[in-house]
């Protein structure tokens, strides 16, 4: 399935049109989804299970990211052991 990447869409996604999911280290697992951008909130340590994108590459474990950092990618896992993030959901498909 070819991705929708026309200005409207990349406008629509880059201000949160499809929502967002608060990540804290104290949920289980990795939230499995379709992100477009992650920004941290506080400090955050990358969990066990990475942070992950759709073409393979990751964010390796034990990874430290800093307050205010925005990561900008088309994710598909991102798990935290520490910290608190918003993960921003991809807008079309």
């Amino acid at each position: 399935m070819s991705k929708n990447f026309s200005p409207n869409a990349v406008n629509q996604q880059t201000f949160g049109a499809a929502g967002f999911d608060y990540i804290a280290a104290a949920d289980t697992g990795a939230t499995a989804l379709d992100f477009v951008a992650i920004t941290v909130l506080e400090e955050a340590t990358v969990g066990s299970n990475k942070i992950v994108t759709t073409t393979g590459d990751d964010i390796a474990a034990n990874a430290t990211l800093p307050a205010g950092i925005t990561i900008y990618g088309d994710f598909t896992r991102v798990h935290l052991s520490a910290g608190k993030a918003i993960a921003y959901y991809r807008a079309l498909g």
